[in-house]
């Protein structure tokens, strides 16, 4: 079929591209009509032509089907503009729609990515992100894959991207031509983030100014918005000096306000200590065995293994307590519950800060509980579950707001539950088994419960054997359980403390897949 055969059965809808124009032509009665591109010169950019089924653009893409069953002017007029889009990408994705087959390089996949979202080509998007931009995902290319992943809202390519970004910003900040491309808004994020691998809040502030001197006329208007992402008071003075004289010469407008600050006021303005700026240690609270005559005649022990240099140290003495929940978030340590060595129950919630070299307590828990679960997500602290008085089970629930600092009650667990393995994992809290009550009996939990931060909801999922008393962690997109123990038959409530009526199993390691 000739072009000129065509001429009267089409109506032209033209794609420009900066000083490029593309004209897709959609066919109006013809569904099986081929596709083929035309140049012609004209006085200020080159066309292509592209002939489409208008049909089958409609019928297969939302974008389109919008623009050619209602009023709107590119109906009209038959012109569609896309701006900033290569003529070649369109051609690709021209292809895609009749074969739905693609074949993808380096130089081209993020391109094809940005315009399958701008066209909603869904499955395409998916395509791209999950499998190849995901896979050749480097150092090199993480900065544009990171500022894909937050334009459009992508969660699977902005988390990995973003890990890497964090990882590697110091060579990129001072390196990287791609760092030197990235939006306003883009780069705030970057700059705001806890987990930047730096040792020197001094990198923050040059990243800034390097990015605005690339187009300083341009971006002079953003270096405030910037600079209030610098977290000053992790300068050191002589670091403070440098900045302080390099300012001098900037407007007023771009002055940060400065003030004298000692040690304390510094810890608690800085807004908290980057990840480079801090090692990862191992704690463990409670050392001591249950029994014997230590339990009641010491302090427990808390104590800091370094991994790198594969010893131990201890901390400062917490309280006579065992049976009590930690959890660490970035830099400091948090302590809630457990029983205090003349058998009562503990509501207090302790917070351990290595600067600062010891222990402090913040607002009690509404319930005092032990053997519970301690997790962080989002910036909250949840203590669910536990126990007290041995026997009691409890299946309230409650989460400690860090930046208002105080508790507040969530949904109550589906049943009562201690003992149990615990994790969070992309915005969800998981209960792996646990000790949980009948009438007059304790048994095995054969249940993960499901704790929704955003939705403040639990749902249940159900294991093939119960266990308690096991450990959890979150990595690699699944949630590990290590040890605990597995009772084949219930055992009744005592009178006395001993507790070892009948001899545990062990449980072997599982892992469990969360699906989203």
């Amino acid at each position: 079929m000739s072009a000129e055969a065509d001429e009267s059965l089409v109506s032209k809808y033209n794609f420009s591209s900066g000083d490029r124009k593309i004209s897709v032509s959609a066919f109006t009665s013809i569904p099986g009509a081929r596709i083929f591109t035309k140049h012609l010169e004209s006085q200020r950019e080159n066309n292509t032509f592209v002939l489409f089924p208008r049909i089958l653009l409609a019928a297969i893409n939302p974008y389109f089907r919008a623009m050619f069953s209602n009023s709107f002017r590119e109906s009209q007029d038959g012109e569609v503009l896309l701006q900033d889009m290569d003529p070649s990408i369109i051609q690709t994705v021209v292809q895609y729609y009749y074969t739905e087959e693609i074949e993808l390089t380096p130089e081209i996949a993020e391109d094809l990515y940005e315009a399958a979202s701008r066209l909603q080509i869904l499955p395409f998007v998916h395509r791209i992100s999950g499998i190849y931009l995901l896979e050749h995902l480097c150092p090199e290319n993480c900065l544009s894959i990171y500022q894909l992943g937050y334009s459009h809202n992508d969660p699977a390519l902005f988390q990995e991207a973003k890990s890497l970004v964090h990882t590697h910003f110091k060579r990129l900040s001072q390196e990287a031509p791609t760092f030197l491309d990235l939006n306003p808004s883009t780069l705030e994020s970057i700059l705001a983030s806890d987990n930047l691998l730096i040792s020197s809040e001094l990198l923050v502030y040059r990243a800034a100014w390097r990015w605005v001197q690339a187009q300083s006329t341009l971006r002079l208007p953003f270096l405030a918005r910037l600079l209030a992402q610098v977290r000053f008071p992790l300068l050191t003075p002589e670091e403070l000096r440098q900045v302080q004289t390099e300012l001098l010469q900037r407007p007023k407008e771009l002055r940060p306000r400065w003030r004298r600050l000692n040690r304390q006021e510094r810890l608690a303005q800085c807004g908290g200590l980057r990840r480079g700026m801090f090692n990862t240690y191992i704690v463990c609270v409670d050392l001591f065995n249950l029994e014997g005559p230590e339990l009641r005649t010491k302090d427990f022990q808390v104590g800091c293994y370094d991994p790198q240099a594969g010893l131990w140290e201890k901390l400062p003495l917490l309280e006579r307590l065992y049976c009590a929940r930690c959890v660490a978030l970035r830099d400091r340590l948090f302590v809630t519950g457990g029983v205090h060595t003349d058998d009562t129950y503990s509501d207090m919630l302790h917070e351990y800060s290595p600067l600062r070299g010891r222990w402090s307590r913040l607002a009690p828990m509404s319930v005092a509980r032990a053997s519970h679960g301690f997790l962080t997500w989002g910036g909250r602290l949840f203590a669910v579950g536990g126990w007290r008085n041995f026997e009691d089970y409890l299946d309230s629930a409650e989460s400690y707001d860090l930046a208002e600092r105080r508790w507040a009650r969530i949904a109550r667990l589906p049943l009562p539950l201690s003992h149990f393995a615990s994790a969070a994992l992309h915005g969800r809290l998981y209960l792996v088994g646990g000790a949980t009550e009948a009438v007059g009996a304790w048994y095995a939990s054969r249940k993960v419960l499901i704790y929704q931060v955003g939705a403040d909801q639990w749902s249940q999922a159900f294991l093939s054997s119960g266990g308690y008393w096991a450990g959890a962690v979150a990595m690699n997109e699944g949630i590990y359980v290590v040890g605990g123990y597995f009772r084949g038959r219930v055992r009744h409530h005592q009178p006395t403390r001993d507790r070892n009526v009948y001899p545990p199993t062990p449980v072997p390691p599982t892992c469990i897949v969360p699906h989203s």
